[in-house]
């Protein structure tokens, strides 16, 4: 299985998923799903300042940050405060 982040809203395996939805997906669908820009390959784990980075950026915002979040939700949470 390969991670992946959807770049637009699309189904996969019964899933409605929205951009920025971090998902995995059989290695030959994988493979198609970046092809056709439905998504792109997940970055390998963040490093613990990484995410330590990422959250004290949202906390400064006024994001309540959930420690179990990722970096996706992280930017993601980031990203709407500051549109």
């Amino acid at each position: 299985m390969t991670k992946l982040i959807a770049k637009q809203t699309h189904l996969y395996a019964t899933r409605r998923l929205q951009a920025g939805d971090e998902y995995e997906a059989a290695e030959p669908d994988a493979s198609l799903l970046v092809a056709v820009l439905m998504a792109r390959y997940a970055p390998d784990k963040p490093s613990a300042d990484e995410l330590e980075h990422l959250r004290a950026e949202a906390e400064a915002l006024g994001i309540r940050v959930d420690r179990r979040w990722g970096p996706v939700r992280l930017n993601y949470e980031i990203k709407m405060m500051r549109s």
